[in-house]
């Protein structure tokens, strides 16, 4: 019998999905790479075993492109990885390549994708990526405010 419960891993485009992917899973599974476009195209998952839980660990494609045919194909496979494990934790990457900061297309990434899908706290991770080694200490805790007031409402 399959997992019972998912970790959907959820962002734009670029932002190191299938990177964190590999890391969760200690090995590549799923492809990752420097490029100017998008690399997956597709839901996909591996079976992971996890202390006493098995679970699926999906990697989707992003949620913003710059192409609305793409942008329509990615709803459907977000949705699939939805229907195959309705019970699952979301993990939402933000992009912080640019000195840390937060990407107003993430912000705006993860609104409408909580607005379809209402996250309640317990089931949602926030993962910053990318970030400059030798940040300020006071980092952490910035962003983790920000991220509550830029975010608004998430359901408890």
């Amino acid at each position: 019998m399959g997992s019972q419960c998912g970790l959907i891993i959820l962002g734009n485009t670029g932002v190191g999905k299938s990177y964190l992917a590999n890391i969760l899973l200690d090995r590549d599974v799923f492809k990752h790479d420097c490029n100017p476009g998008s690399v997956t195209h597709a839901t996909e998952f591996e079976d992971i075993h996890i202390g006493e839980s098995n679970y699926s660990i999906f990697n989707i494609p992003g949620l913003i492109e710059a192409d609305q045919q793409r942008i329509d194909l990615n709803k459907c496979e977000i949705h699939k990885a939805f229907q195959l494990r309705p019970n699952s934790i979301i993990i939402f990457v933000f992009g912080g390549g640019s000195g840390g900061r937060i990407n107003d297309e993430d912000v705006i990434a993860f609104r409408s994708i909580n607005k379809a899908y209402d996250f309640t706290r317990k089931s949602l991770l926030l993962f910053v990526n990318d970030l400059p080694n030798g940040r300020k200490s006071e980092y952490d805790g910035e962003t983790k405010i920000r991220l509550e007031t830029l975010l608004g409402k998430i359901n408890n």
